[in-house]
């Protein structure tokens, strides 16, 4: 009678140390796909994060333009980002902005590529505007037909593009930004114009005076006029720039915008010469 209430009881132990087993090992499958689980989560969520912080196209390296306003919030700018496609999400540049506090992002104009990554690309915006890149790209644009017109008129290539750059502060003057005239060109005779307060050196002095200024229908317009202008000089005097044609490198030519007339302001050969140098246009000289 003893031995078989030692065996039910040994039976008894045998069964709940199995169960017991059975239970610590669905525990342990149990824990190992909790771990699994998070592991291919963190991976995924890893991989996901790089690719939305990623270029949006890696081989696009053409500036795109974006106008950051001034008082624009973080949605905001996220917002002018993704508008012009260089973030593939507001959410993420959102995210990742205010991840890095959100703060010390700039309004300005911008010109960014697809190419850049979400860090890169709030990385300038912390910086600032890059105006470098829009000089480089204000010269590009001009440089080609400067070097055209150089062969047809004889006006150097590095005097053209110092002239636009000056007179029309970079194309953001009025004249400039609306009427096409990067030279602050005179109008003559019955030319479309229109009148505008100007700064002339007359004296010894600065005053300021209105006058009629030629008005273009586009800047390839305006810079031809201007090549011509220098050519065939003026309805009174049509050799009136011979010296600046015949100059033969680009400081005697910005000499002679002087003393031919085409400026009164007394340093203007020497802002021209810093523009040209600076930015070695002379590089465009034929």
């Amino acid at each position: 009678m003893q031995k078989q209430k030692n065996r039910s009881r040994s039976r008894k132990r045998k069964q709940k140390k199995s169960k017991l087993q059975k239970i610590a090992f669905v525990l342990i499958i149990f824990i190992l796909i909790i771990i699994l689980g998070i592991n291919i989560s963190d991976k995924l969520t890893t991989d996901h994060l790089k690719t939305e912080y990623s270029a949006v196209d890696p081989q696009d390296n053409s500036y795109q333009t974006v106008v950051i306003k001034s008082g624009s919030t973080v949605q905001d700018m996220a917002k002018d980002l993704h508008d012009a496609g260089l973030v593939r999400s507001e959410l993420y540049f959102s995210k990742f902005a205010l991840g890095k506090g959100g703060s010390g992002l700039q309004a300005g104009t911008y010109y960014l590529k697809k190419s850049q990554s979400m860090s890169e690309i709030y990385a300038q915006l912390v910086k600032g505007p890059n105006i470098d890149v829009y000089r480089k790209l204000f010269i590009e644009k001009r440089a080609s037909y400067a070097k055209e017109l150089q062969t047809k008129y004889k006006v150097l290539a590095s005097i053209n593009l110092a002239q636009t750059i000056l007179e029309s502060e970079w194309g953001t003057s009025t004249l400039a930004s609306k009427y096409n005239n990067y030279y602050g060109i005179k109008a003559q005779g019955k030319q479309k114009s229109v009148q505008l307060d100007t700064k002339e050196y007359l004296n010894g002095k600065w005053v300021t005076e209105k006058d009629k200024f030629a008005v273009y229908s586009d800047w390839r317009t305006g810079m031809l006029a201007h090549a011509k202008f220098i050519a065939n000089g003026t309805a009174l005097n049509s050799a009136q720039f011979k010296d600046v044609l015949s100059a033969g490198d680009y400081k005697k030519a910005a000499a002679a915008l002087v003393t031919d007339g085409y400026a009164t302001d007394p340093d203007y050969a020497n802002k021209i010469i810093t523009i040209i140098e600076t930015y070695k246009l002379n590089q465009y000289d034929n």
